[in-house]
């Protein structure tokens, strides 16, 4: 039976030389932007399709332990990415992480799998599917229709630090 094909890379090229983005990063924020980027990047790298979706609150908190930096510098951070075109700025708005020159470098990986590598356009399918334009889930197939429904509490307890940053 033959292996089946990931969407997902086990390591990336890490270059010696540094662009802008990682200057700045370092210089704003020290050793945590620089440890915070190339994490971010690894956490790319292992995801299925290598764009991250941090409107999930578990994926959200995943990202901060594996980056070690508090919510609010996370924050700080993927806005200047964003600003920097690190990350794509429109998709980042919605709080979904893609950096097309991380793609990019993956291109030889996937043409060696014969697979198709995730485009901008299926991204933003996947949003459009998922995310109604005011940010609210649009259920596109409802399995029933309810005229009220009663909701418990949530038992999840979100972090002063992503609480803030959705503000």
């Amino acid at each position: 039976m033959p292996r089946s094909k990931k969407a997902t890379v086990d390591y990336f090229p890490h270059s010696c030389l540094h662009g802008k983005t990682l200057h700045i990063i370092e210089n704003k924020f020290g050793n945590d932007g620089y440890a915070f980027w190339f994490k971010l990047l690894e956490l790319l790298g292992t995801t299925e399709n290598h764009f991250i979706d941090l409107n999930d609150p578990a994926t959200w908190e995943y990202m901060l332990a594996q980056t070690r930096v508090n919510g609010e510098t996370a924050g700080w951070i993927l806005n200047l990415l964003a600003a920097l075109g690190a990350i794509h700025e429109p998709l980042w708005k919605i709080k979904i992480v893609w950096s097309e020159n991380f793609v990019k470098n993956l291109e030889a990986v996937y043409q060696r799998r014969r697979i198709d590598l995730y485009t901008l356009a299926d991204i933003e399918g996947y949003c459009k599917h998922k995310y109604h334009q005011n940010g609210i889930n649009d259920d596109i197939n409802p399995q029933s229709k309810v005229k009220e429904s009663k909701v418990k509490k949530s038992k999840v307890e979100y972090t002063v630090e992503f609480l803030k940053l959705y503000d």
